[in-house]
């Protein structure tokens, strides 16, 4: 699911878009996402430059215009990203 959805713009715990907010541990910290409940309301609904992939994600400007995922995915995928984090990716 990350190399579908997500790896276009974090490839490696990277961001294309901003590049002071990785993926990596140290900004998970700084921007206060750094447990798996934080990172999944994030996926879900977006956050800054960064859309939403929630199936019910409000308001349409702030979703993807892709694929959503459903609450699974986006659990994996917090899951995931928490993991890669903690291990330097």
């Amino acid at each position: 699911v990350f190399e579908k959805s997500c790896a276009g713009c974090h490839s490696g715990g990277g961001n294309i878009i901003r590049r002071d907010a990785t993926l990596q541990l140290g900004d998970l910290e700084k921007y206060g996402v750094a447990d798996t409940q934080a990172l999944y309301t994030v996926i879900y609904g977006g956050r800054g430059s960064m859309p939403g992939f929630g199936l019910d994600c409000a308001p349409k400007g702030a979703c993807t215009f892709g694929p959503r995922l459903a609450d699974e995915e986006i659990k994996a995928l917090a899951e995931f990203v928490l993991s890669s984090a903690q291990s330097g990716w």
